[in-house]
Order: structure tokens, then sequence, then C-alpha cells
């Protein structure tokens, strides 16, 4: 958010090209007398004026003119003022009117007087834990009609210093030019703060164009503090008489008309408090929700990463998982999707039938899914003693599709386990880990819905192994477009990674793609029922495996792309003008210097809910849907 640069010449000229007015609404004369040099003050340096405004309220049930013995009355206590300012410079005039509310009253002369600031007392004795200011500060403050200024005076020591932290949102030049008013009339020093809480993330575009503030005048200090704004304004609010603060409505509570930080240092700091409020044009306040709504959610996802990213290391000890898993009584099973993977199933399979079956059990089911496999996938299999389902054949009255998510979804209509996981047949550096790693997070954590894998994928290119080049569908489609569309997940560090496992609850309440959009589509359904929280991932450290050639590739990307615009579209949050195109052309390069078009349709088709499916439900011993909830 761009800073003006500030000069003193800059300041008072605009000061003389404007009739400014600061309207200072009182209750009784002793609060104009301690507001009225704060009022003064500010209007000074824009050679403006004050009007010290009185709101003399009548019942709703009578008419307005039933004020006006008390508006008379008023007026007549209201000229003890002119005698406050009898020798100043500032023009101060009384003003009374007469409303239904104070709120209302005060509106109003704002609005007819052409108010450029309204300034107003905050009484603590008038305060709640419930209620920091009541009507009409919380209205003003919600929705002012011009700026506002609420002042917590405190005595009337000497001001030497006046603290302004700031962070460079909408209220900061509001603040400054407060701030430098008051500093002049106190002839008093400024000190910026600057602090920027670690637990969030820093803009360090706004933090050097701060760095103009060093030149406004008076300001004799610029100190950073790297903790939170809170902690960091009441460590130095000893040392200065005044802080001046720009304050935003709290986030989450329309209703809150200052946030939590304006409202402790109101409450907890000794020296005198100015909040400040600078009314947005419409336009300036969407940008500001808009901006406050990234910075919200980066720091959601910052978040979320820390505490929701796991390493298989930690859950290295098998004993510690089956206690975890037999305190919480649930069962798990491990599906493995193949097509054609002679090559690794039966060191897979070997593999976790010694670790995580035979030596400890930890998975309580284990079976291959084969979508009609050409080798000897599902023989190999088979000599292992697992069952070998063709996905083909589950519920076969529903017809069949070809892909990988094909195979999940029919799987969870075979599978019995609590907790379900699959895990890709291709890899060749197989290790227990890839199961466990991603089993730890819902053993340990029961809020955790879902958890999937993530690692270091090489990419071998001719007679070069790069040790981090694979994934290349993930970082040049998937996450750039999850970024732009559901940024939330943009801490997701391989959202099409194929090892993951989620409760059975979950997995079968939300639809499967049949294709290469499965993990995609499965990662935002999940989002958007559960939550971010719900969402895990951990670092399987490396995986290797058979690295595809660029045209399959394409056409993967081509079908996590439509995904993602068909749950935009579901969702709403975007409209296209034609349906989504399912048919591709890709280019074909043939000996020399051919090469033609060769156009493919390529389509995931969206499964329902395992848990819509009426043979789902009966053999799960639950109720029938209603006709009307069937989705097939």
């Amino acid at each position: 958010m761009e800073m003006p640069q500030y000069s003193r010449e800059v300041h008072e000229r605009d000061a003389a090209e404007s009739d400014y007015l600061v309207l200072l609404p009182v209750l009784d004369i002793e609060e104009a007398r301690q507001l009225l040099p704060f009022a003064i003050a500010i209007a000074r340096p824009y050679g403006g004026r004050v009007g010290v405004l009185n709101v003399v309220t009548v019942p709703d049930d009578q008419p307005l003119s039933e004020g006006m013995l008390e508006a008379r009355r008023i007026r007549a206590r209201l000229d003890e003022i002119d005698d406050l300012n009898r020798e100043g410079e500032t023009t101060v005039r009384t003003i009374v009117t007469v409303a239904y509310s104070l709120e209302e009253g005060i509106r109003t002369v704002a609005g007819e007087q052409g108010a450029d600031i309204i300034l107003i007392g905050w009484q603590e004795d008038h305060s709640s834990s419930e209620r920091l200011f009541g009507p009409p500060i919380d209205d003003l403050l919600r929705n002012p009609p011009c700026d506002v200024v609420v002042v917590h005076a405190h005595d009337d020591q000497p001001w030497q210093r006046l603290l302004l932290p700031v962070r460079g949102g909408p209220h900061t030049q509001l603040a400054c030019s407060i701030a430098l008013a008051l500093a002049d009339q106190h002839d008093a020093a400024i000190t910026v703060l600057y602090a920027s809480d670690p637990r969030r993330p820093d803009d360090i575009a706004v933090r050097e164009n701060l760095q103009s503030l060093r030149a406004m005048p008076r300001v004799g200090r610029w100190l950073e503090r790297a903790i939170p704004a809170r902690q960091a304004i009441l460590a130095e609010s000893p040392d200065h008489q005044a802080i001046v603060l720009g304050v935003t409505g709290r986030r989450g509570d329309p209703e809150a008309p200052i946030g939590s930080l304006a409202d402790q240092i109101l409450r907890n700091a000794d020296s005198t408090v100015v909040l400040v409020r600078h009314r947005l044009a419409p336009a300036q306040e969407q940008a500001q929700q808009i901006w406050q709504q990234q910075r919200d959610l980066s720091a959601t996802v910052d978040r979320w990463f820390a505490e929701n990213t796991f390493s298989s290391t930690e859950f290295e000890d098998p004993q510690r998982l089956l206690a975890l898993k037999q305190q919480q009584g649930v069962t798990i099973s491990l599906a493995l999707p193949a097509l054609n993977e002679e090559e690794t199933i039966g060191e897979i399979i070997g593999i976790l039938k010694r670790t995580l079956i035979d030596e400890l059990p930890l998975i309580d089911e284990l079976v291959l899914i084969d979508s009609r496999s050409e080798d000897r996938t599902r023989e190999i299999a088979e000599s292992y003693g697992i069952p070998v389902y063709v996905h083909q054949d589950i519920l076969p009255q529903y017809g069949s599709f070809t892909g990988k998510g094909e195979a999940l979804w029919k799987s969870l209509f075979v599978l019995r386990g609590d907790i379900v996981a699959w895990v890709d047949t291709d890899i060749k550096n197989f290790h227990p880990r890839f199961v466990y790693g991603i089993l730890g997070p819902l053993l340990r954590e029961p809020q955790i819905q879902y958890a999937k894998g993530f690692y270091r994928r090489p990419i071998q290119m001719g007679e070069t192994v790069s040790a981090t080049g694979g994934g290349r569908v993930t970082e040049l489609t998937a996450r750039p477009l999850l970024n732009l569309f559901y940024p939330e997940l943009s801490g997701v560090v391989q959202p099409l990674s194929g090892e993951y496992a989620g409760r059975r609850e979950a997995l079968e309440g939300v639809p499967f793609f049949t294709g290469y959009g499965v993990e995609t589509g499965l990662i935002i359904d999940l989002l958007e029922q559960y939550g971010l929280g719900a969402l895990a991932q951990v670092d399987l450290q490396q995986r290797i495996h058979r690295n595809q050639e660029l045209i399959p590739l394409s056409k993967m990307a081509f079908a996590i792309i439509q995904v993602i615009i068909q749950r935009l579209e579901q969702r709403q949050r975007v409209q296209l003008v034609e349906p989504v195109n399912q048919s591709m052309k890709l280019i074909r390069y043939g000996e020399g210097e051919g090469f033609h078009l060769d156009v493919r349709e390529i389509r995931d088709h969206e499964r329902p809910p395992m848990s819509s499916i009426p043979e789902y439900r009966r053999l799960r011993g639950m109720p029938p849907l209603p006709r009307n909830r069937r989705t097939l």
C-alpha cells in the first residue's frame, strides 16, 4: 500500500487550500474543556475551525419541537466555551441540534457542515468488557461519515515524546497527520514504531515505503521490533506520553467497532491514546477488504503449513503407531491400484506383508485393485496370497470407466477398514514409510481427515539425473491453478501425489473423478467439506518411478484443468460462456520434419459419493437414502 512522502511545505500548502472543520460532540462543558485543545491542535495546521456540538435527544414518540427548551438551555451553557478560546487563533463555534439519537444528530450535523473529522472522547467508566464504547462511537466507527478520532486522555503531564505505530494500512496517512499536529501543539518528538509479528508474513514493499516517514517533521526515532504489535506498543508506551494509532474493524466480527489491538492498547496503556479511522471511499474499502483477506489467508496457510506438515521420520516407531491404532479401535485397509506393474508390484507387496502385516499388524487388509493389466501383475500379486480385484468387475451394474480414479472409487466398495490408504505401484525405491507416513497423521491427530504424501522426485534426461526435476504437471499446472482459485491449498507441496489416506466417513462422502483429476478433485472437495485444518501432508523423502513423456503429461494437465474449471462452475466462483472442451489436439512428431495433429477426447467422469450407492449402503449397514437423494 503506497505511502506519501511527508514534508512541512506540502502539509501547510494543503492546509491553506481547505475549509477544514473538526466537529467535537460533547455531553457537557467539562468534556469540552478536556477535548477542545485536541480539536484545536488538529484544525490549526489546516487553518480550520472547530464546531463544538451538543445533541439534544427527544424520545421517538415525541416531535423534535419538544427539544426547544433544552436546546435553549444548552446554548446558554456552551457560551462558556468562548472563554476557553478567547485568545486563540482557531475559530471555535458552538452548535446545538435536536435529534432522536446522538448518532443521528452527529451524522446530520457532520453532513450539513461538511465536517472533515469528528473527534470524540472516550470515558472508561462508560465502558465494559462486553462493550468498549457504546453508541454513538460504535456506530460512527463502523460506518464513519468522515474521518473519526477517538481520544482517551490521561493526566496533563507535559508531552516529550509521542508514539506512532505504523503498518502501512489505510489509516496510516491520517494517523501521521494527527500525530504531527499534536506533536506541534506540545512541542514533542515523534517515535515511529514498526512491529513485525513473526507469526505473520511481513510485506517488504510496505516496510520499505514506510521508510519515507523518517523525513516527516518531528520524527526523532525509528524503531523496529520483531514481536507482535501489542507487545511492542505496550513496551514502548511508558516512555511516551501519547500514542496515535490507526484502527480497523475486528476481522470476523462486523459488529466490533475496532480490532483487538486497539482495544487492548486503549485499556492497558498508561499514556493518552488517540485512535484514528479514515473514511474510505467505496473502492478503497473494497481494496482494503481484499488486502486484509489475502493477508489473513496467507497467515492461515502459513500456520497450516507449519502445523499440518509432517515427516515420515516422526512415525518410524511402528509400535507407537500400532498402540495408537489399538487405542482408537480402528482398522486400516491399503489398496494398491495397478495397471501393468509386473516390474515393481512383487517387491512392493513383499515389503508390505513382511513389515506392516506379519512383523507388525498395522495394516488389517491389503488388496490389489487391477485395471485389467496385460502383463503378470495379477499373477504376481496372487502368488503373495493377497486378494486381487479387477475394478471393471466391481459394481458392474454401474458400468466402468478407464482410469485410476475409477479404480479408487470402486475400491471403497470392497475395502472394509475405517481408514483407507492408497499407494501407487510404480515406485522403484519402495519403503514402508510410503504407508506408515500417510497413516501417521490420521492416527495421531483426530481432527485430520485426509493425509497426502510429498517427496523429492528425480528425473532422468538422457544420461543426466536431476534430483528435483520431477512433478512437471504439479508445478506447471496444478499448483499455479490452485494458488489462483483455491489459495487455501497453496501450501500443499504435491497435490497430485499418488500416496494418500483418509477416514472412510470423509472419503465415502465426496465424489471421485475417474481419471487424472482424481487427486485434484479429492483435495478440493475435502477442503470445502471439512476445512483446511482437516488436511495434512507428509514428507516421504524421495520417490523414484518411471518418468512419463511430454504427450501423456500434456493429457494429464488438460484433465486437471477440466476438473478445476468444473469445480469453479459448480461453486459459482466463475461462469464460463461455453461448456468445457473435452477434445485436445495433440501435436505428434514423426521422422524428419513431419508432424501432425492427433485429436483425443480427454474427459474425467465424475462418480458420485460412494455413500449414495444403495448397494454400498446395504453393505455398510446404512439406512436407505430417500428416493429424491439417490444419484444413480
